[in-house]
């Protein structure tokens, strides 16, 4: 049996996605960073170093797989360095239950670890998996692993309930040091307190959660004269693993400020992830051109009248096929009205949508939408605030002959909302203007707004995934140019089990000019109001046109359950 692709969204709610346990070794959880000046620049040796010895995911079910994503963390790599997630033993099992013990996993049971189109295959009882049996990481804070755990020859089967491990490593290239990192997944149910004991029968380590982190020291190479190495605050020294005894251990420092490029004609091209607080400031216009993150801890601060745009085309990128901006879970925005328009390759304004759009990523809560995923992240909660937010031409539209599993042949929306919760979000209203596909997505997000406006959308205006909107002064959907049959008003969901339903404010004004779209195909969506016309029975698809305030209740539009 084929290997079954993961579907562009997975929703991740019903398990609690914790990070990693540092060792018990005293090495902080900082990402450590390279110092350039800690030892000569040839012959230069790699030499990892980690906080972590696990990570622990919880694995969720959708199309008969089991699924998570995990995050190894790259913070800095010198010069022709290149780093390996490898796979070093097979896959074992502990049922949560008994005395903790992990043994084989069952013969037919496979573990499927994927980046970047590359996937490495684990097996119970594989010593040593052979073949090139590694993933590339690169040097940004943007590993995210998928993991896969499936039954071959029997289709809706799952592993059983419990515990499962993979011991891996972080290699050098050429056969240089490498770094141990358990995997560790739970399935299904499991135990209160079997978490802290499967953690410490894989590996010993301690109980404080912080981000797998594997960090890139430089070893001294032998010399014939003791190496003078300047001492710097709030220095962590690494001891280089070699039979030759060092010289003064390298200096490991502190991550350097991020700086935007120069402005060229008042235009500032941004390619690279944002990894420190940085400022968009007035007058300037900003063109995203690739997949550019917001990291987590780091904070965008847009003044009031930025334009960003977001260029269109197909790229290779850590994730996406084209470019985007990209808020992780952890991170933050700061702004009041600003607008995100597309761009052509000379960074001129568009009014064609073709790109990757924005994505908001909460720490609240683990769902996963266009291989854009939230994480838990209880230390580092997201917070995203504006007055507005304007978005013109974003997202890309289907592709010719339909969406595909990979996310190079999907479609994307123009503003998405992942596992982000009230508590994180104070972005007052969103005004989406002919967006490439759906106007306005939540996946598994629980949000209030004063405003949602979406406009000639080439999809859906609102999509909602296992999601609660609540809007307390204005819903307008206006799709009066799209007169293709499978375009509507709303789109639900509910990957998780979870419903979806958007409610809104009595005294707050609606305005909705479109298909309402209740056939069997689609999820019933229904309508609760005093004032507002009755949504179509279900079954039925028909246009729906209604203006007004909500004088007499509030309404809700929600997703109701068939029973046939």
């Amino acid at each position: 049996m084929g290997v079954e692709r993961l579907e562009s969204r997975v929703n991740l709610s019903a398990a609690s996605l914790v990070p990693a346990i540092p060792s018990t070794s005293g090495a902080g959880s900082d990402s450590l960073v390279v110092s350039p000046a800690a030892v000569p620049a040839s012959p230069q040796v790699s030499v990892l170093t980690t906080s972590s010895a696990a990570v622990v995911a919880a694995l969720s079910a959708r199309n008969r797989v089991w699924s998570a994503s995990i995050d190894v963390v790259v913070p800095s790599l010198p010069d022709a360095t290149s780093l390996r997630l490898q796979a070093t033993g097979g896959l074992t099992s502990w049922n949560g239950r008994q005395t903790p013990k992990f043994v084989p996993a069952r013969a037919d049971v496979q573990l499927d670890l994927s980046l970047g189109g590359q996937t490495v295959a684990v097996r119970a009882g594989q010593a040593q998996p052979s073949g090139s049996r590694a993933l590339a990481l690169a040097a940004a804070a943007t590993n995210r692993v998928a993991a896969t755990i499936r039954v071959d020859g029997k289709p809706g089967a799952a592993s059983a309930t419990g515990w499962y491990a993979v011991p891996a490593k972080v290699v050098a290239p050429n056969g240089g040091p490498s770094t141990p990192v358990t995997l560790l997944f739970s399935i299904g149910t499991v135990p209160a307190g079997s978490r802290a004991a499967a953690i410490r029968a894989v590996g010993g380590v301690g109980v404080t959660p912080s981000a797998v982190t594997v960090g890139v020291t430089l070893a001294t190479p032998p010399v014939v004269a003791p190496i003078s190495v300047a001492p710097a605050p709030v220095a962590v020294r690494v001891s280089a693993p070699s039979t030759t005894p060092p010289s003064e251990p390298p200096v490991v420092m502190s991550t350097p400020p991020y700086v935007l490029p120069a402005a060229v004609g008042g235009i500032v091209e941004v390619s690279k992830s944002i990894t420190s607080d940085t400022t968009f400031r007035a007058g300037t216009v900003y063109v995203i051109t690739g997949e550019v993150h917001v990291l987590r801890t780091v904070k965008l601060t847009i003044e009031d009248g930025v334009e960003v745009r977001i260029r269109n085309g197909q790229g290779r990128f850590l994730f996406l096929t084209s470019p985007a901006l990209i808020f992780d879970s952890g991170s933050r925005l700061v702004a009041h009205k600003v607008t995100f328009q597309a761009a052509n390759d000379a960074n001129e304004p568009v009014n064609v949508a073709n790109n990757g759009g924005v994505f908001f990523c909460g720490s609240t809560r683990a769902a996963t939408k266009d291989s854009i995923s939230s994480r838990i992240d209880p230390l580092h909660p997201s917070s995203f605030s504006a007055d507005c937010i304007v978005a013109n031409y974003l997202g890309r539209r289907d592709p010719r002959g339909g969406d595909g599993n990979g996310n190079s042949r999907d479609d994307i929306d123009a503003v998405s909302v992942i596992g982000v919760v009230e508590s994180e979000w104070r972005v007052k209203a969103v005004e989406i203007s002919h967006s490439g596909d759906d106007g306005f997505d939540l996946t598994d997000a629980r949000i209030l707004m004063e405003s949602v406006m979406v406009y000639a959308p080439t999809e859906d205006g609102l999509n909602l995934n296992s999601s609660v909107l609540t809007i307390t002064k204005t819903l307008r959907v206006d799709m009066t140019l799209s007169e293709i049959w499978d375009r509507e008003l709303f789109d639900f969901e509910a990957d998780s089990g979870l419903t979806s339903s958007i409610g809104i404010k009595q005294g707050a004004t609606v305005d909705l000019h479109g298909y309402w779209d209740n056939r069997r195909s689609d999820d019933w969506i229904d309508l609760r109001s005093a004032d507002m016309d009755p949504a179509p029975p279900d079954g039925i698809r028909k246009r729906y046109d209604w203006s007004g305030p909500l004088d007499h209740s509030p309404a809700q539009i929600y997703a109701r359950e068939r029973r046939f």
